[in-house]
């Protein structure tokens, strides 16, 4: 692929490559988009609204993940199919029955379904899972998929955590993989297809001046929240780091706080003992800096919190799963006092895939040896990665 006319030297994504060389894929089709307030092009023009004025393509439908396709909907809740008020579109929500698949008869009125969301990069992120239900389904129907790429914040090299065991299968873990995969989604759809064996025809519409390894800033590319919370590419890095830790309610991360996913904190935390002490791990591509302050809703709200804010320096080296580990095994070990309530590990549990980690840490385990027992199989992983990943990518 050549750049053509495009030569600002930044990423252009899948929508902006699309448009540019691929429209003829839908000619005379009739397309559904899967979409939301990320599905944008480098100008922060809206995927919908370039599809919808473009007379090249005939928009019949929206599908609306987690949030809506708005971003107006809190996490967890339930929508209703509606007509979307910029474009006049219905809206098919992905959200509100048991499967999270397109309403029944909705992709009668569609011959293709695309694909523009921005990833995370974290395996308990629903959107990548909205994306395997919508291509299981377009399988079924005979319906074409087509994934426009987009960049992944923690780079699309590092994995980690252990892979999904068969228990803790949910919508949060659909397919087997590591907390962290190392992969964009398109190329997370690519293994879909490929590995996990959903059927359905596929077209992944590649990135032009990625590069595996990439912070977002490097991109050129603006942020859109990919939820209400996640509202920078930081956090969205460090939802992989503390979004488990979150589940075991023992610390504030920061959601009720300008910091969402960024900070690990309690009332009872001495923050600069623990800032030295995580520092002193050398945790590739993280620095812990010793934070105070009070949040403004949420449980903790009002409180005097003392802990880390953790700085995220480089994705391409950065192990999220290995470090939010190692803080657990720090807490564990420092603050003795800790029960690990039954609900709350449940939760855990189920967002790591596994409950060996959780009964490790409990039993004072270093983390470097809960790290080494989901290593085998991320090897595995690895080389099962490489068949999907993207060639120009790793240029």
């Amino acid at each position: 692929m050549t750049a053509g006319n495009l030569l600002e030297a930044r990423v252009y994504t899948g929508i902006e490559i699309f448009m540019k060389y691929y429209t003829n894929i839908v000619r005379g089709k009739r397309v559904g988009l899967i979409t939301n307030p990320t599905g944008v092009d480098g100008q922060l023009n809206s995927t919908a609204d370039i599809f919808k004025r473009d007379p090249r393509i005939n928009l019949v439908a929206l599908f609306a993940p987690e949030h809506g396709i708005r971003g107006n909907v809190t996490a967890g809740e339930k929508f209703r199919t509606g007509r979307d008020p910029n474009t006049g579109l219905p809206i098919y929500s992905l959200y509100g029955g048991k499967d999270h698949r397109p309403p029944a008869g909705s992709l009668n009125k569609v011959d293709i379904l695309i694909y523009n969301i921005q990833d995370v990069g974290g395996r308990p992120y629903t959107y990548i899972w909205h994306l395997a239900e919508c291509m299981s389904a377009a399988a079924e129907a005979g319906k074409q998929v087509i994934v426009l790429d987009v960049p992944n914040p923690l780079g699309a090299k590092s994995i980690d955590g252990p892979i999904r065991e068969e228990k803790y299968k949910s919508f949060i873990a659909l397919y087997p993989v590591p907390y962290v995969y190392g992969m964009t989604v398109g190329e997370l759809a690519r293994m879909l297809k490929g590995r996990f064996k959903i059927n359905c025809r596929l077209t992944v519409v590649p990135m032009l001046n990625y590069r595996r390894g990439m912070n977002w800033e490097q991109t050129g590319l603006p942020w859109v929240p990919t939820s209400p919370m996640v509202p920078s590419a930081q956090a969205a890095c460090c939802f992989s780091i503390t979004g488990s830790i979150g589940e075991l309610g023992w610390v504030d991360i920061g959601t009720g706080y300008n910091l969402p996913f960024q900070v690990v904190a309690a009332t009872w935390i001495k923050a600069p003992a623990m800032s030295a002490a995580l520092n002193a791990l050398r945790l590739p591509g993280i620095k812990f800096r010793e934070i105070h302050y009070k949040p403004f809703s949420g449980g903790s709200k009002g409180k005097s919190l003392h802990g880390v804010q953790i700085h995220v320096l480089d994705v391409a080296k950065i192990k999220p799963i290995k470090t939010a580990v190692a803080i657990l095994c720090y807490l564990q070990k420092t603050y003795r006092n800790y029960d690990w309530p039954q609900a709350a590990r449940k939760k855990f549990d189920k967002a790591m895939g596994t409950a060996k980690v959780s009964s490790m840490i409990k039993r004072g385990y270093d983390y470097r040896k809960i790290a080494a027992t989901w290593q085998t199989e991320l090897n595995r992983f690895n080389r099962q990665r490489q068949r999907y990943l993207i060639k120009e990518y790793s240029k």
